[in-house]
């Protein structure tokens, strides 16, 4: 049968899940966490928090979650999108406010 399992075709498109987005600079590279917030930004996020992460040294670009919650998916697909890891939330972060948590090193890359 032709088309058969496609949606309709006058079926709105899904609408990808997203939530706010907390962007921290884990580097020394100069208004990182600004320029990342602004291209989030461009791509229809909404950045609510930019600044530093001082806590301690992370190892890649990492998009943090809380997980069992619809952050996942929103996570996996920022960090699909920018080039970066999507993880759960490790216990320096666990419980801070609903939302992403980007914290970026040296090798998050411009779009």
């Amino acid at each position: 049968m032709p088309g058969a399992g496609l949606p309709p075709e006058n079926e709105a498109p899904t609408e990808l899940v997203k939530a706010p987005i907390r962007v921290y600079n884990n580097s020394l590279i100069k208004n990182l966490a600004e320029r990342a917030a602004g291209e989030f930004r461009d791509s229809g996020w909404t950045v609510t928090e930019v600044g530093n992460y001082a806590q301690g040294n992370i190892a890649t670009s990492t998009v943090y979650y809380r997980a069992g919650t619809s952050e996942q998916a929103a996570a996996r697909s920022l960090a699909s999108s920018f080039g970066m890891r999507a993880e759960p939330r490790f216990a320096g972060i666990a419980d801070a406010s609903p939302g992403l948590i980007v914290i970026l090193t040296k090798d998050f890359q411009r779009r």
